[in-house]
């Protein structure tokens, strides 16, 4: 009989949620001797500092446990850069069979866990989620232990929460990590509310800093980060949606960059799919005004339903979403803004 662990925070920690902390990592210390961290699929930002998080936390709890951290298909760019400061044991072939835990974060559905998901089926281990998504069946029909707080901003406040509900010691480094997984999660704080403002204030006061986390995240930009962002802006299609404005466009990579790049020029629904070796990658991004006046929820509404549709696998947060399918990028755009009009009872008039 499976167990679950389901927290809300509803602006303040509920006592359910709290006894689902404390009671991490659901395994007796004593016989925690291996663990493995997963993250999903081109591991974000927040996936690798939650990781980074967990896999302190069981060190702390377990002196000598082998911790193993894999990120299916790799790391982002922007990940790259925080592993490159603040790097954990990543592997390419974890051991399931081997592990006293498994322990996934950031991961709201199990396909995002490539090909690691059929193993972390057959495992024999405790296997625990925790995340700040909507969880599809997929994870609840697998998991022993979750915990999930959909109104966090990330996943990295949920360790943080746990952290401090284990009564643990937060080093600089964990709190400049995971502070640097809010930052990003939370758009750079224009998605907090108080208690994210509170756990950053806190990560501050234990040494991070947000200047840090933004000098890791990279506001210099790559040259090839802004070419593709030129790139995107210069292959721009626009739509009208009523009164609201969606772009789209195609570029080779970047594309969670791009995105962010036109919802700053001015669009309120940014589309940016690339194909390569005949997989589509599609990165959605919408302008606060846009999701709360419209109510569409990007991940659940959008980029699932079109993965969904298109045999691929994706999902994400109200304005921020990703997916990947194999299928042409042409037929990607126009999955998007099919169900973007099924969603609204609106008509989409493309302008260019």
């Amino acid at each position: 009989m499976k167990k679950l662990h389901v927290g809300g925070r509803s602006r303040r920690v509920t006592e359910r949620y709290r006894r689902a902390l404390t009671d991490f990592p659901y395994v007796r210390p004593e016989l925690l001797k291996r663990a493995v961290v997963v993250c999903h699929r081109h591991a974000d930002v927040d996936a690798y500092c939650a990781a980074y998080g967990v896999a302190y936390i069981l060190r702390r709890l377990r002196k000598g446990v082998s911790v193993s951290v894999v990120a299916p298909d790799g790391l982002s760019i922007p990940a790259k850069r925080v592993a490159s400061k603040y790097p954990v044991r990543l592997v390419e072939k974890p051991n399931f069979e081997r592990a006293d835990i498994a322990v996934v974060v950031d991961t709201g559905n199990l396909a995002l866990l490539g090909e690691f998901v059929e193993p972390l089926k057959a495992a024999g281990c405790v296997k625990v989620f925790l995340d700040h998504h909507p969880l599809s069946s997929s994870v609840k029909g697998v998991a022993d232990y979750v915990v999930l707080d959909e109104s966090a901003t990330s996943t990295s406040e949920v360790i943080y929460d746990i952290l401090t509900a284990l009564k643990l010691p937060v080093s600089k480094a964990v709190a400049q990590v995971l502070l640097t997984g809010i930052i990003f999660d939370s758009q750079h704080l224009k998605l907090a509310d108080y208690r994210t403002v509170k756990i950053v204030a806190e990560l501050c006061g234990r040494g991070a800093s947000i200047g840090g986390s933004i000098r890791i995240l990279g506001v210099l930009r790559e040259s090839s980060e802004r070419i593709a962002r030129l790139k995107g802006a210069q292959r721009l299609s626009l739509h009208r949606l009523g009164d609201w404005i969606i772009g789209s466009t195609e570029v080779g990579s970047y594309h969670a960059s791009v995105a962010r790049a036109l919802v700053d020029l001015g669009v309120d629904l940014a589309v940016a799919a690339g194909e390569n070796s005949g997989e589509s990658r599609c990165c959605l991004r919408a302008n606060q005004r846009f999701h709360k006046a419209v109510g569409i929820h990007l991940g659940g509404d959008v980029a699932e339903k079109v993965a969904a549709s298109l045999g691929g696998v994706g999902g994400g947060h109200p304005s921020a979403a990703s997916f990947t399918v194999n299928a042409d990028v042409g037929t990607v755009i126009k999955s998007v803004l099919k169900v973007v009009e099924d969603a609204t009872g609106l008509k989409i008039r493309t302008l260019s």
